[in-house]
């Protein structure tokens, strides 16, 4: 039997790390099995859970401070399973703090014989480049799902292979009036949606302000509808009884269908300002930190932009406003373009279809990845 440990710590690296769990089994015929942290997701798929990821998914420099004896913990436990399993390999997905740590720690103290691999990459190439000297150093083999990735890597001689990525295999363009009819709105109105984030931290920060946006949105417009895309692990109650949603209604099941038939989002920076993007609907990406969070990243960050899809291009398709620039007013400006000038409405359109199409070369990214980890593995034996 196959054996793998397998670290993720956010929802997205659940999303992904359960497709790949699922993948592996179906070409190893259900003969393998795998340990790690993860989500709901990775547990239904069998996971042996050594943690939960929504116990050490943090965002924010200070943030982090207050997890660090539990992080440590968790470390150490994982350490120890991989050394007593010994497992064909490691898979780690995303969330650089904790699993540069771990590869470090399993390379250095264990001499692990297995390779350790690491899918989707941290954004090293964003603000903490000084991490490729630990990459280089403790990881195998590098699975990155964006095509500048590779070459970013290959530059400083890591390995690295660009897979695709896993969005554009789950998604297929739907007919939106339909969707739109299932979810309960009218198709003759301009459905305008928000997605406050994934985490705790991140709805409290920023539901408020898209709250405020939404009723300025919709006093200087009629013809329009509006809902929130609920993250997976979020009461729906909760969040009602917490906040006045007045008339925006919360749609906790299958809200990447609310994100499709939309007009436009306003969308916290994450996995979801790009899944937006690859289905061509336009939107407005917030993001915001503690104080001292954000001063810190102001000093440590390179790129000029939070969404991915404007640092692909390097320029802003799409409209995006950090910290103090995060305002109702800000917000609802751009939005009101959108739904009020057609011309630059297509304009956004067609530019995020650019973006689309650097993407399309690559298919079938969990079998890619499967392919790889069953070479390295047998490269090894």
């Amino acid at each position: 039997m196959k054996r793998y440990i397998i670290i993720s710590g956010e929802t997205s690296g659940d999303i992904y790390g359960s497709s790949l769990m699922k993948q592996m089994k179906k070409t190893h015929h259900g003969d393998i099995a795998f340990w790690g942290v993860g989500g709901d997701k990775m547990y239904n798929e069998g996971l042996y859970p050594l943690g939960h990821s929504d116990n050490i998914s943090v965002v924010g420099f200070t943030e982090i401070v207050k997890k660090i004896p539990s992080i440590n913990n968790l470390l150490n436990n994982i350490a120890r399973c991989t050394n007593e399993i010994q497992p064909d390999g490691v898979i780690l997905i995303d969330f650089p703090g904790f699993n540069i740590r771990l590869a470090k720690r399993l390379k250095k103290k264990y001499k692990t014989p297995f390779p350790i691999i690491y899918f989707i990459s941290p954004q090293i190439w964003a603000w903490h480049e000084s991490r490729i000297k630990l990459i280089k150093k403790y990881i195998d083999k590098m699975l990155v799902i964006f095509p500048f990735e590779e070459s970013f890597y290959k530059k400083y001689n890591v390995d690295a292979t660009y897979v695709g990525h896993p969005f554009l295999d789950e998604w297929s363009p739907a007919n939106t009036n339909q969707q739109k009819n299932q979810l309960g709105f009218n198709p003759k109105k301009k459905l305008i949606s928000i997605f406050p984030g994934s985490r705790l931290m991140e709805i409290k920060q920023h539901l408020p302000v898209y709250i405020k946006s939404i009723e300025k949105i919709k006093n200087e417009n009629e013809n329009c509808e509006f809902a929130l895309g609920l993250a997976p692990g979020f009461d729906k109650k909760e969040i009602e009884k917490t906040y006045n949603m007045r008339d925006i209604q919360i749609i906790d099941q299958e809200p990447l269908q609310l994100l499709e038939c939309s007009h436009a989002a306003i969308v916290t920076s994450g996995t979801v300002s790009l899944q937006a993007s690859l289905m061509g609907v336009p939107c407005v990406v917030g993001y915001k930190l503690s104080f001292l969070s954000w001063l810190l990243s102001k000093i440590l960050i390179k790129v000029k932009f939070i969404s991915m899809t404007n640092i692909m291009v390097n320029k802003m398709l799409i409209r995006e406003y950090t910290q103090y620039q995060m305002t109702p007013k800000n917000i609802t400006r751009e939005i009101n373009k959108l739904i009020n000038n057609s011309q630059y409405y297509s304009e956004v359109q067609e530019n995020l279809l650019s973006v689309k199409n650097l993407f399309l070369n690559k298919e079938h990214v969990m079998e890619n990845v499967t392919n790889i980890i069953d070479l390295m593995d047998n490269e090894k034996n």
